[in-house]
């Protein structure tokens, strides 16, 4: 057997056999480069350098990214918009508002009482961004007092049923803190420190809230 029978080393002879013919045509000589950008096109049809000048094409400088020559990335350099944190002033907004409450009062009364904080938890026992005590939860029927839907869902429909006893938001404010029975004893806002201030606080970010 020959070695030119061999097909690979038959392909490189035939190659060295162009290359040679033209070279014995001045006319038909051509550049280097320019030989590896016919040869660049003929095994990559699908992709056209253009735009380049002949030693960044020879050098392999600047060839295009394969999104500009039809590729698609199959990894996006886009944060992942589907984990956000979970939007308690929407939750807030969505809540109060089924229940024909003003939104800004309910973010006020959950910023008075947790901070904005899901699992806050007071020495008292009261649980939640609105701050239910065990048995209060229960009867408003909140499952788990530390999910915001959950514990706002209740906490507005307690505050609702006190605006409505008391047709006072500050009674209503003030009865949350309290409870409604001091509330009806005093008739008033109790003289108790703690829920003098709470009152005044949450009447400072509702105003806040509504500004």
């Amino acid at each position: 057997m020959r070695l030119s029978d061999i097909p690979s080393v038959s392909s490189v002879l035939n190659r060295m056999e162009s290359l040679s013919k033209l070279s014995e045509n001045p006319k038909s000589l051509v550049s280097f480069p320019d030989v590896l950008e016919r040869e660049w096109n003929r095994s990559h049809p699908e992709i056209q350098l253009k735009g380049l000048n002949p030693k960044e094409k020879a050098d392999g400088i600047s060839l295009p990214f394969p999104e500009e020559v039809g590729f698609k990335s199959t990894t996006s350099l886009q944060p992942d918009t589907k984990t956000k944190p979970n939007d308690i002033l929407g939750t807030i907004e969505s809540i109060a508002k089924s229940q024909g409450m003003d939104p800004n009062l309910v973010k006020a009364m959950v910023k008075a009482e947790s901070g904005f904080k899901p699992n806050a938890v007071s020495p008292k026992g009261a649980m939640g961004l609105m701050q239910l005590m065990p048995e209060t939860a229960e009867s408003l029927g909140v499952n788990d007092p530390f999910d915001p839907e959950d514990n706002i869902g209740g906490g507005v429909k307690f505050l609702k049923g006190l605006m409505k006893e008391f047709k006072d938001p500050e009674k209503a404010i003030a009865a949350y803190n309290a409870g409604p029975g001091a509330v009806k004893r005093y008739k008033g806002i109790p003289p108790y420190e703690e829920t003098q201030k709470y009152v005044n606080k949450v009447k400072r970010y509702y105003k806040d809230f509504s500004s």
